[in-house]
C-alpha cells in the first residue's frame, strides 16, 4: 500500500523523500541548501557559528500530503468511522500543500504563485517529505551542524491530518509532509509575518542550538530525535 500512496504523490509532483535544497543567492545554482553559504564547505565551528541560536520556522501542516493521499485512497475504511463531509474536507486540505518559499534574491522571483527572500532573512531551508517533521529536523540539524530544541504543540498540524493518523495507528510527525519546509532565521517573528504577507502559512517551532542535542520537548517531557524514522505510510 505504502508504494501505491507515494506514486500517488509523485503523480501530484510534490512527492519526494526528505531532501535539500542548495541555491546560491548570487549565482542561483541548485546544490543542496537555500541561503549563500553552503554547510557541506564549513566546518563544525563555522556551521555552529553560522546556524547556531536561530529561529526554526516551518510552512504548512505536519503530515498533510500522507493524509490527503490517505483521505483520497483509502476513504472506504475511513468512512466507517467518519463522516463524508470530513472526508471531503481532508481531501480538501490539498490546497495548503506546497507553502515553500523561493530562495532567490528578493524581488527576482519569475513565480508569481512564490515569493522571495534575501540570504539574511532565511539562512536555510530544507524541504520536508518522507518520514514527516522528525526525519526532516534530524536531517536538517545534521546538515547544519547544529543542536534543536523544538516545542511540538507549535508544530502546524490540521485536526484532520490528527484524526486519520488516530485511525491508521501512526505517529502524524513521521507522515509524509512534501510541500512543507523548514526555514533557519534569526527572526522568526517577522519572517512568519512576511511569509503571512504572501499567504503562505508558518510558525516558529524552536530553537537551535550550538550543540548536538537534538531535542523535542512536550511539557515537561524531552525526548531525543532519533536517527532515521520510518514513514508512517510504509507502515500500513
Amino acid at each position: 500500500m505504502a508504494d501505491r500512496l507515494m506514486e500517488m504523490g509523485k503523480e501530484k509532483g510534490l512527492a519526494g523523500r526528505n531532501q535539500a535544497l542548495f541555491i546560491n543567492s548570487a549565482e542561483g545554482s541548485e546544490k543542496a541548501w537555500i541561503g549563500a553559504d553552503d554547510p557541506e564547505t564549513m566546518s563544525a565551528r563555522e556551521k555552529r557559528a553560522m546556524f547556531g541560536d536561530m529561529d526554526v520556522v516551518m510552512t504548512g501542516f505536519a503530515g498533510l500530503h500522507g493524509s490527503v493521499i490517505l483521505a483520497r485512497d483509502s476513504s472506504e475504511k475511513l468512512r466507517s468511522r467518519y463522516p463524508v463531509s470530513f472526508l471531503e474536507e481532508a481531501k480538501a486540505q490539498e490546497r495548503q500543500i506546497r507553502q515553500i518559499p523561493e530562495a532567490a534574491p528578493a524581488g527576482k522571483s519569475d513565480d508569481p504563485s512564490t515569493c522571495s527572500f534575501s540570504g539574511e532573512e532565511i539562512k536555510g531551508t530544507y524541504l520536508l517529505g518522507e518520514g514527516g517533521v522528525f526525519a526532516g529536523l534530524r536531517n536538517m540539524g545534521e546538515l547544519a551542524g547544529v543542536g534543536l530544541e523544538i516545542y511540538i504543540k507549535r508544530i502546524p498540524i490540521k485536526q484532520e491530518t490528527i484524526e486519520i493518523c488516530n485511525f491508521f495507528d501512526v505517529n502524524p510527525y513521521q507522515m509524509f509532509s512534501a510541500g512543507s519546509c523548514l526555514l533557519l532565521s534569526k527572526n522568526g517573528g517577522r519572517l512568519k509575518s512576511r511569509l503571512a504577507g504572501q499567504g503562505i502559512f508558518s510558525e516558529v517551532i524552536g530553537f537551535t542550538r550550538r550543540n548536538n542535542d537534538m531535542v523535542v520537548i512536550n511539557g515537561e517531557e524531552r525526548r531525543f530525535l532519533e536517527r532515521h524514522y520510518r514513514d508512517a505510510l510504509e507502515l500500513l
